[in-house]
């Protein structure tokens, strides 16, 4: 009986054991398919926010394409009716054929695999299917219109005076190869700045290489026929002023071009979707708006100090070197700093462009290199002072913040790249332009204005009708004065009689 119990016992406690285990399998495969579960959740949210990413990118990248209609407005209305459609057009075909450079080569010469510090590889040429990855289309499309963007500042150091066919040649180089090459310096992680200088959305890489290759295109070209003269009674050079013919339209290019710099410089984190990434985006278009805004208000005091009138010229120099200046540090700046670099930016714009016009006598009719090269320059050596660690990462903690004097070291020898880089490049390619006759435009063709000579007539087909009809108007009066007789006593006393 006994013997019979404890078997009994035994066998409760095996089948005890058995459903405890079996209990801890059933447990561990629910824990297993929790797991599971997590991970095809975390999963989703990650594709979820890179495609947040992505998107945010993409639309980024369409409304800094806008700028070219900023852009198109802003250096119609500052340069006289006679080449309204050359401008517009070179616009357009600045857009068209950045597109082709930077498809065929840019984009892969800026991030390509397989390169070095101062190149990228071939992998990226004409976007090839089997080397691209799924991000390269959208990252494609935002880089291209910042290329885009190089290669238009340069249309308005030139406008007036330059040849279409040289406008053709010099974008596709910039956007192809110059441009692409500095960019690879700084946000291609093989280049030889990056970790090292700082210039978060292209305040050197953009604005100074495009400010370089402007100021160098203006000078190699020469002034615009009568901006500079002998003054009869002092002897000396003087600035003759051409005023743009449309007030209206440079304004509207101008708050366009604001409205762009809101992606230009928020879009460049590549990331919106978590607290600090959305944060650090609205910092930056922040610090944006206030550099521009301040800057604007700067120069038009100026103006009106310097000249006695609320000169709209200067506010638009101010607004868009305040903004320009900003490019470098706007994720890394607190507000008030940004409103600091937009005054010290739209300063060193409205000087040099007092500097070109009165001692250099450079003639650019959209003060394109002083909104670009002297605020760029002016960004990157600010954010080497107020870069806040917070927001920049330790690595780049600006000398206000305890950072060490390196960092601005470091900001020099990254604009002394840009600059020596694109001054040798772009004046090669303009010299040589020059040389073989491409560059310039014939005298006569400037005076009567790149519209008709190139473009077959004016962008304002009613205002040559008004003149056709005043030249037809004249010569039938000379000939009804050649042709009527001597008015005879009888019609004079009629006349009297009739007044």
């Amino acid at each position: 009986m006994a013997d019979n119990a404890t078997t009994t016992t035994m066998e409760v406690d095996m089948s005890s054991m058995m459903d405890g285990m079996s209990g801890m399998s059933d447990a561990m495969d629910q824990m297993a398919n929790m797991t599971a579960t997590i991970v095809d959740l975390q999963a989703q949210i990650d594709d979820m926010m890179a495609s947040i990413d992505l998107f945010f990118v993409l639309t980024m990248g369409i409304v800094c394409f806008l700028m070219q209609a900023g852009f198109g407005l802003l250096e119609v209305g500052s340069i006289r009716a006679k080449n309204a459609s050359n401008i517009m057009l070179k616009n357009l075909m600045d857009a068209s054929v950045a597109a082709i450079a930077y498809y065929l080569f840019g984009y892969s010469v800026a991030y390509g695999a397989g390169g070095n510090g101062f190149i990228g590889g071939s992998s990226l040429l004409a976007l090839r299917g089997d080397q691209i990855s799924t991000v390269d289309y959208i990252y494609w499309f935002f880089n291209y219109v910042f290329a885009g963007t190089t290669a238009t500042i340069v249309s308005g150091a030139v406008a007036e005076r330059c040849q279409f066919r040289a406008y053709l040649v010099y974008s596709f180089a910039l956007a192809g190869f110059i441009y692409p090459v500095c960019s690879h310096w700084i946000w291609d992680p093989n280049g030889f700045l990056n970790g090292k200088v700082y210039d978060f959305a292209g305040g050197g890489a953009v604005h100074m290489v495009g400010g370089v290759a402007a100021a160098t295109a203006a000078f190699i070209l020469g002034p615009r026929t009568g901006k500079f003269v002998i003054d009869g009674e002092t002897g000396k050079k003087v600035a003759v002023n051409i005023p743009g013919h449309n007030v209206t339209l440079a304004v509207l290019g101008t708050l366009i071009l604001w409205f762009g710099f809101f992606a230009f410089n928020g879009g460049s984190s590549y990331t919106i979707a978590g607290e600090a990434q959305y944060n650090a985006t609205g910092r930056a278009v922040v610090v944006t708006t206030l550099g521009g805004a301040f800057g604007g208000v700067v120069t038009m005091i100026w103006g009106f100090l310097a000249t006695k009138s609320w000169d709209i010229g200067w506010v638009i120099n101010g607004l868009l070197g305040g903004m320009v200046a900003t490019c470098s540090g706007a994720n890394a700046l607190e507000p008030w700093a940004g409103i600091i670099v937009g005054v010290l930016g739209s300063i060193a714009t409205q000087s040099q462009v007092l500097l070109f016009e009165h001692v250099l006598f450079i003639d650019d009719p959209l003060n394109a290199s002083a909104v670009h090269l002297g605020a760029g320059a002016v960004g990157m050596v600010f954010v080497a002072f107020m870069a806040n660690p917070e927001f920049a990462g330790e690595e780049f903690t600006g000398i206000f913040y305890g950072g060490e004097w390196k960092f601005l070291g470091y900001q020099f020898m990254g604009m002394a790249a840009y600059t020596g880089w694109t001054l040798g490049t772009s004046g090669a390619m303009f010299f040589a332009l020059k040389s073989i006759g491409w560059f310039r435009v014939h005298e006569e063709e400037e005076r009567v204005g790149v519209d008709k000579s190139h473009h077959g007539g004016s962008a304002y087909p009613v205002d040559d009708e008004h003149e056709e009809k005043q030249s037809l108007t004249g010569a039938d009066s000379i000939a009804s004065k050649r042709e009527s007789p001597e008015p005879s006593e009888h019609m004079e006393i009629n006349n009297e009689v009739a007044a």
